[in-house]
């Protein structure tokens, strides 16, 4: 059973998930979590990429294993990379706006200097459709491209101590590629793991 903690107003202890790590990890698809509390006050929102995935703006992945079907060193789209700084950021953004609008709907305000502190990592992403930077490096591209994207999130709560509240952990990739001609935009299937994550997790924190 969850406990349900008020923090005041004393402010949070600045941490990014290089200072405080993940505590758990969770592997396959769906919602995982293992908070073991609800709010009752504000929560500021940190919601960052992956030291993996930011690489990935400017590179291929740097395993082999992870470059998909790629075999050129330019070959962003298929080989899961050159996404642009732009384009990840845009994303970032997504899931920033996706979070915050989750939580206040849950009755939950996001405030700058709140005492409990959630940080969102975009561990990994996979876009549907190139962004402008694979564009450039492949001509052989087009808006008119397309594959199955996901992403995957995972989250921890911080009290004003630094101390963690529990994690949580979403992971959605599509597999079936004739869904992804369609209405698809550059990131429709990572923001579809947004907004079921953010719904689940918002809902987790105010329950």
């Amino acid at each position: 059973m969850k406990q349900t903690i008020k923090l005041g107003t004393v402010s949070l202890i600045a941490a990014t998930s290089l200072a405080l790590p993940f505590s758990a990890s969770a592997g396959g698809f769906g919602y995982k979590s293992n908070l073991s509390t609800t709010l009752m006050s504000p929560v500021s929102l940190d919601v960052q990429l992956s030291e993996d995935l930011a690489y990935r703006a400017n590179n291929l992945p740097k395993k082999l294993i992870d470059r998909g079907s790629s075999r050129g060193l330019n070959n962003g789209f298929s080989g899961n990379g050159f996404y642009g700084e732009r384009s990840l950021e845009e994303l970032r953004e997504d899931l920033v706006e996706d979070m915050t609008k989750r939580l206040e709907k849950e009755g939950l305000q996001v405030e700058d200097n709140a005492p409990a502190k959630l940080v969102l990592i975009i561990e990994d992403a996979k876009n549907n459709r190139p962004t402008f930077e694979q564009l450039s490096r492949e001509p052989g591209l087009s808006l008119q491209s397309f594959g199955v994207g996901g992403a995957e999130i995972k989250g921890e709560l911080f009290d004003a101590a630094g101390s963690s509240l529990g994690t949580m952990d979403y992971r959605y990739f599509e597999s079936n590629i004739r869904d992804a001609q369609y209405g698809v935009s550059t990131w429709s299937d990572a923001n579809r793991a947004f907004g079921r994550f953010s719904r689940k997790a918002a809902k987790d924190l105010a329950e």
